[in-house]
């Protein structure tokens, strides 16, 4: 899978052949763990080329929602 690092540091990535660091701004062509995997799911600043991101959650407004009775 192509992973690319959108962040401003180097980021670390599980793969089958352990830990691989991703630059700023680069991609690499990795064998991810299923941990490896998960991490760049739950991360903004990788991504897996070709994958669309899950949509994000909406902002909290700070008013609990009443149960319906």
């Amino acid at each position: 899978m192509k992973v690319t690092n959108t962040s401003q540091s180097r980021q670390g990535v599980h793969t089958t052949d352990g830990v691989v660091f991703i630059h700023p701004g680069q991609s690499r062509d990795v064998e991810l763990t299923a941990a490896g995997e998960k991490f760049i799911d739950a991360s903004d600043d990788l991504s897996i080329e070709g994958r669309t991101r899950k949509a994000a959650k909406p902002a909290a407004t700070g008013e609990r929602e009443t149960p319906a009775e």
